[in-house]
Protein backbone atom coordinates (compact mmCIF):
# COMPACT_ATOMS: atom_id res chain seq x y z
CA UNK A 1 0.00 0.00 0.00
CA UNK A 2 1.38 3.40 -0.96
CA UNK A 3 2.65 5.85 1.68
CA UNK A 4 3.39 3.11 4.19
CA UNK A 5 6.84 2.11 5.36
CA UNK A 6 8.07 -1.18 3.97
CA UNK A 7 9.47 -3.94 6.14
CA UNK A 8 12.24 -5.60 4.15
CA UNK A 9 14.27 -8.72 4.95
CA UNK A 10 18.01 -8.41 5.52
CA UNK A 11 20.04 -11.32 4.14
CA UNK A 12 23.62 -12.43 4.54
CA UNK A 13 25.94 -13.46 1.72
CA UNK A 14 24.67 -17.04 1.94
CA UNK A 15 21.12 -15.90 1.24
CA UNK A 16 19.87 -16.48 4.81
CA UNK A 17 17.51 -13.99 6.42
CA UNK A 18 19.27 -12.42 9.40
CA UNK A 19 16.88 -9.60 10.25
CA UNK A 20 14.56 -6.91 8.96
CA UNK A 21 14.89 -3.26 8.08
CA UNK A 22 12.35 -0.47 7.56
CA UNK A 23 12.39 1.20 4.17
CA UNK A 24 10.82 4.67 4.62
CA UNK A 25 7.68 5.27 2.57
CA UNK A 26 8.72 8.73 1.41
CA UNK A 27 11.68 7.18 -0.41
CA UNK A 28 10.68 3.62 -1.25
CA UNK A 29 6.88 3.65 -1.47
CA UNK A 30 5.99 6.94 -3.13
CA UNK A 31 4.19 7.83 -6.33
CA UNK A 32 6.33 7.37 -9.44
CA UNK A 33 6.83 10.39 -11.69
CA UNK A 34 7.96 9.01 -15.05
CA UNK A 35 8.36 12.43 -16.69
CA UNK A 36 10.87 13.61 -14.09
CA UNK A 37 12.73 10.28 -14.27
CA UNK A 38 13.05 10.61 -18.04
CA UNK A 39 14.43 14.13 -17.63
CA UNK A 40 16.91 13.03 -14.96
CA UNK A 41 18.20 10.19 -17.13
CA UNK A 42 18.69 12.58 -20.04
CA UNK A 43 20.64 14.99 -17.84
CA UNK A 44 22.75 12.19 -16.35
CA UNK A 45 23.69 10.60 -19.67
CA UNK A 46 24.38 13.97 -21.29
CA UNK A 47 26.71 14.97 -18.45
CA UNK A 48 28.62 11.69 -18.78
CA UNK A 49 29.25 12.31 -22.47
CA UNK A 50 32.87 12.82 -23.46
CA UNK A 51 33.18 14.54 -26.82
CA UNK A 52 36.33 13.48 -28.63
CA UNK A 53 35.36 14.66 -32.13
CA UNK A 54 38.03 17.04 -33.35
CA UNK A 55 38.17 18.08 -36.99
CA UNK A 56 41.07 19.96 -38.57
CA UNK A 57 40.49 23.59 -39.45
CA UNK A 58 42.44 25.43 -42.15
CA UNK A 59 45.11 26.61 -39.72
CA UNK A 60 46.03 23.10 -38.53
CA UNK A 61 45.30 20.86 -41.54
CA UNK A 62 48.43 19.38 -43.10
CA UNK A 63 49.18 21.05 -46.42
CA UNK A 64 51.30 23.63 -48.21
CA UNK A 65 51.15 27.39 -47.73
CA UNK A 66 52.54 27.85 -51.21
CA UNK A 67 50.29 29.76 -53.57
CA UNK A 68 48.95 27.06 -55.97
CA UNK A 69 48.99 29.25 -59.09
CA UNK A 70 49.54 32.84 -60.06
CA UNK A 71 47.03 35.48 -59.11
CA UNK A 72 45.97 36.57 -62.60
CA UNK A 73 45.73 35.26 -66.11
CA UNK A 74 44.51 31.69 -65.43
CA UNK A 75 40.78 32.31 -65.63
CA UNK A 76 40.36 30.68 -62.24
CA UNK A 77 39.32 32.15 -58.94
CA UNK A 78 42.32 33.44 -57.02
CA UNK A 79 43.68 31.14 -54.32
CA UNK A 80 46.38 31.64 -51.72
CA UNK A 81 46.67 28.15 -50.18
CA UNK A 82 45.39 24.62 -50.70
CA UNK A 83 44.42 24.50 -47.01
CA UNK A 84 41.32 26.55 -47.80
CA UNK A 85 37.97 24.87 -47.00
CA UNK A 86 36.92 25.17 -50.66
CA UNK A 87 39.75 22.86 -51.72
CA UNK A 88 39.74 19.10 -51.51
CA UNK A 89 41.66 17.98 -48.38
CA UNK A 90 41.41 21.51 -47.06
CA UNK A 91 40.32 22.53 -43.58
CA UNK A 92 36.76 22.22 -42.27
CA UNK A 93 34.63 25.23 -41.32
CA UNK A 94 32.70 25.37 -37.99
CA UNK A 95 33.74 21.82 -37.13
CA UNK A 96 33.89 20.23 -33.63
CA UNK A 97 37.17 20.92 -31.85
CA UNK A 98 36.93 18.57 -28.85
CA UNK A 99 35.92 21.35 -26.48
CA UNK A 100 32.15 21.21 -26.98
CA UNK A 101 30.06 20.78 -23.82
CA UNK A 102 26.84 18.80 -23.50
CA UNK A 103 26.30 19.61 -19.84
CA UNK A 104 22.69 19.91 -18.70
CA UNK A 105 21.34 21.02 -15.34
CA UNK A 106 18.43 19.91 -13.17
CA UNK A 107 17.19 21.53 -9.98
CA UNK A 108 17.60 19.66 -6.70
CA UNK A 109 13.90 19.13 -6.05
CA UNK A 110 13.35 17.52 -9.44
CA UNK A 111 16.41 15.32 -9.01
CA UNK A 112 15.24 14.23 -5.55
CA UNK A 113 11.79 13.41 -6.96
CA UNK A 114 13.37 11.35 -9.73
CA UNK A 115 15.49 9.45 -7.20
CA UNK A 116 12.43 8.72 -5.05
CA UNK A 117 10.60 7.50 -8.15
CA UNK A 118 13.26 4.99 -9.21
CA UNK A 119 13.74 3.70 -5.63
CA UNK A 120 9.99 3.28 -5.26
CA UNK A 121 9.78 1.51 -8.62
CA UNK A 122 12.43 -1.00 -7.55
CA UNK A 123 10.71 -1.60 -4.20
CA UNK A 124 7.25 -2.03 -5.73
CA UNK A 125 8.63 -4.58 -8.18
CA UNK A 126 10.48 -6.45 -5.42
CA UNK A 127 13.84 -5.79 -7.03
CA UNK A 128 15.60 -4.57 -3.89
CA UNK A 129 17.94 -6.75 -1.83
CA UNK A 130 19.20 -5.55 1.54
CA UNK A 131 22.51 -7.11 2.56
CA UNK A 132 23.86 -7.40 6.06
CA UNK A 133 26.34 -4.69 6.97
CA UNK A 134 28.85 -7.34 8.04
CA UNK A 135 31.69 -7.20 5.53
CA UNK A 136 32.31 -9.77 2.83
CA UNK A 137 34.84 -12.25 4.14
CA UNK A 138 36.61 -13.05 0.87
CA UNK A 139 38.24 -10.97 -1.83
CA UNK A 140 37.88 -13.68 -4.49
CA UNK A 141 35.60 -13.11 -7.45
CA UNK A 142 34.40 -16.72 -7.56
CA UNK A 143 33.21 -16.46 -3.96
CA UNK A 144 31.22 -13.34 -4.70
CA UNK A 145 29.67 -14.93 -7.80
CA UNK A 146 28.37 -17.69 -5.50
CA UNK A 147 27.07 -15.04 -3.10
CA UNK A 148 25.17 -13.30 -5.90
CA UNK A 149 23.49 -16.57 -6.79
CA UNK A 150 22.64 -17.20 -3.13
CA UNK A 151 20.92 -13.84 -2.67
CA UNK A 152 19.08 -14.08 -6.00
CA UNK A 153 21.09 -11.47 -7.89
CA UNK A 154 22.88 -13.68 -10.41
CA UNK A 155 21.33 -11.91 -13.40
CA UNK A 156 22.74 -9.07 -15.46
CA UNK A 157 22.98 -5.48 -14.22
CA UNK A 158 23.19 -5.41 -10.44
CA UNK A 159 23.81 -2.13 -8.64
CA UNK A 160 25.38 -2.38 -5.18
CA UNK A 161 25.20 0.72 -2.99
CA UNK A 162 27.77 0.82 -0.21
CA UNK A 163 27.73 2.78 3.02
CA UNK A 164 31.23 2.10 4.29
CA UNK A 165 34.09 1.05 2.06
CA UNK A 166 34.36 -2.75 2.05
CA UNK A 167 37.75 -3.57 0.51
CA UNK A 168 37.01 -7.28 0.15
CA UNK A 169 33.70 -6.62 -1.56
CA UNK A 170 35.27 -4.09 -3.93
CA UNK A 171 38.07 -6.48 -4.88
CA UNK A 172 35.70 -9.43 -5.30
CA UNK A 173 33.16 -7.57 -7.44
CA UNK A 174 35.34 -5.37 -9.63
CA UNK A 175 35.87 -8.01 -12.35
CA UNK A 176 32.20 -9.00 -12.65
CA UNK A 177 30.68 -7.20 -15.67
CA UNK A 178 27.14 -7.49 -14.32
CA UNK A 179 27.95 -5.66 -11.07
CA UNK A 180 28.38 -1.94 -10.51
CA UNK A 181 29.44 -0.65 -7.08
CA UNK A 182 28.77 2.90 -5.96
CA UNK A 183 28.74 4.74 -2.65
CA UNK A 184 25.61 6.42 -1.29
CA UNK A 185 26.82 9.88 -2.32
CA UNK A 186 27.39 8.75 -5.91
CA UNK A 187 24.09 7.07 -6.78
CA UNK A 188 22.55 8.24 -10.04
CA UNK A 189 18.98 7.93 -11.28
CA UNK A 190 20.17 6.20 -14.44
CA UNK A 191 22.21 3.57 -12.56
CA UNK A 192 19.24 2.66 -10.35
CA UNK A 193 16.82 2.55 -13.26
CA UNK A 194 19.21 0.52 -15.41
CA UNK A 195 19.86 -2.14 -12.77
CA UNK A 196 17.82 -5.34 -12.60
CA UNK A 197 18.50 -5.65 -8.87
CA UNK A 198 19.25 -2.82 -6.47
CA UNK A 199 21.42 -4.21 -3.66
CA UNK A 200 21.67 -2.00 -0.58
CA UNK A 201 24.09 -2.73 2.22
CA UNK A 202 22.02 -2.28 5.41
CA UNK A 203 24.04 0.61 6.81
CA UNK A 204 23.56 2.66 3.64
CA UNK A 205 19.81 3.20 4.06
CA UNK A 206 20.06 6.22 6.42
CA UNK A 207 22.59 7.80 4.04
CA UNK A 208 20.34 7.22 1.01
CA UNK A 209 17.51 8.95 2.91
CA UNK A 210 19.67 12.05 3.26
CA UNK A 211 20.40 12.29 -0.48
Amino acid sequence: MANENLIWPVVDYAGNKVGEVTLPADLFNAEINEVVVQRAVRVDLSNRRVDTAHTLTRDIVHGSNRKPFRQKGTGRARAGTTNSPVWRHGGVVHAPNGEQSHELKMNKKEHALAMVSVFSDKAQKGDIIVLTEEGFQSSKTKDFVKALAAIGADEKKNLIVLGDIDENLILAARNIPSVRLVTADNVSVYDVLNAKKLILVENVIPEVEDE
